[in-house]
């Protein structure tokens, strides 16, 4: 086996890099606009750090916009963040809190008020809490309601003892939004969809004797779907995550002109000669039936890339591994990918010091993700902290 592994120009810092583009964010923003009717308003899902993409920079990007209504997080400390760095001149910016606030208590609410976060009630038990302690008018809320997920939300049957409590109330007590979620999005003809459907129009019903209600259902799939999920005549708001980082719905989804927003590198480090019947990475889990040229890249499970893209072969069985593109072609990732490195098959044209694309064109995040097991979600909000982020 022979090593080449000579000086390079690269900082060590720039190992792995994801360069991420604000016109593609943009230009996404404007693909989902035109999927609705004229003045639905937009909450673009910045939760998990805006699914590695960096929450901060996510928002500032798209805080003059058209038809913003707000941001989405999942904790309070994730909206107590953004609220700070957003700053006060865009204190008037809501951010919503659609998973943090369970159980409810009054703790919860003085974070809420401080940071001026909106809460998201989502029980029948916080409900009760929530108005036995006098918060409706204090803060600002959401209800979200369970239409058969059965994950988070009110009982559909609880609906009418919340309106009972708030109709005589001024209006200043009433809740800002009615929302729930939907389970299976990219397939509204379900039966199960059909059925979240009927449930929401009749809570619309209900709700539609508060003025100035927010109704609000639709993730990504659903705006893709727009036309049998009744976006346009049900909803007021919708809420993209996946979509509007330029990722597609669901595998095969109309493309529609999105753009991927993040494109993940790393660079190559040391090139190998490997000979048939040599072995690449711990446990000999590759096994070469043939010479050929192999690459060491920067980037490893510590980094993100899931351990389960790694190509396996005892040199007869079939093997499934994910791919990079280097060198102007995709080469599989060869044995078990470590914390730090993992090893890609390459041509002669490598050089130490190119870069493999690892997410992002043309690199499908769908398949890669078929090939770790898992969806485009969890590969990108896997990113660690060591990846530098290069804003464009």
């Amino acid at each position: 086996m022979k090593t080449c592994c000579y000086h390079h120009n690269f900082f060590c810092e720039d190992r792995v890099v994801a360069d991420l583009s604000k016109d593609n964010l943009r230009q996404n923003y404007l693909v989902i606009q035109k999927q609705l009717k004229t003045g639905q308003k937009i909450l673009p899902m910045v939760k998990a750090d805006a699914y590695g993409h960096g929450a901060t920079w996510v928002a500032k990007q798209l805080l003059n916009m058209p038809n913003l209504y707000g941001f989405g997080v999942a904790t309070l400390e994730e909206g107590r963040d953004l609220r700070l760095a957003l700053g006060e001149r865009n204190t008037q910016i809501k951010i919503i809190i659609f998973s943090g606030c369970l159980p409810w208590c009054d703790s919860i609410c003085y974070f809420c008020k401080k940071f001026d976060l909106t809460a998201v009630i989502s029980s029948d038990e916080d409900w009760l809490v929530f108005y036995k302690h006098k918060w409706p008018g204090r803060i600002s809320y959401e209800l979200k309601f369970n239409t058969g997920m059965n994950r988070l939300g009110i009982n559909l049957d609880f609906s009418k003892n919340i309106i009972q409590n708030l109709k005589n109330k001024p209006v200043k007590c009433h809740p800002q939004g009615v929302l729930s979620h939907l389970s299976c999005a990219e397939n509204p003809g379900f039966h199960l969809s059909r059925q979240q459907l009927w449930h929401f129009e009749e809570l619309i019903k209900y709700f539609s004797v508060f003025d100035g209600t927010c109704f609000h259902l639709a993730n990504s799939a659903a705006i893709w779907n727009a036309k049998e999920w009744k976006i346009h005549e049900l909803t007021h708001v919708v809420r993209p995550g996946i979509s509007l980082y330029g990722i597609l719905p669901w595998a095969g989804a109309p493309h529609k002109g999105l753009k991927p927003v993040l494109r993940l590198k790393s660079k190559v480090i040391a090139i190998h000669d490997l000979h048939a019947g040599e072995y690449v990475g711990y446990g000999g889990s590759y096994l070469a039936k043939k010479k050929h040229r192999i690459a060491v890249l920067a980037i490893g499970y510590a980094d993100g890339l899931h351990r389960s893209l790694g190509g396996i072969n005892n040199g007869n069985a079939a093997w499934s591994c994910g791919k990079v593109w280097l060198s102007e072609k995709f080469c599989s990732i060869l044995g078990i990918i470590n914390m730090d490195l993992c090893v890609v098959e390459c041509s002669r044209a490598t050089k130490v010091g190119d870069d493999a694309v690892i997410l992002g064109p043309p690199i499908d995040i769908w398949e890669q993700a078929k090939k770790a097991h898992t969806v485009p979600y969890e590969l990108l909000t896997s990113l660690s902290k060591r990846v530098k982020r290069n804003y464009v």
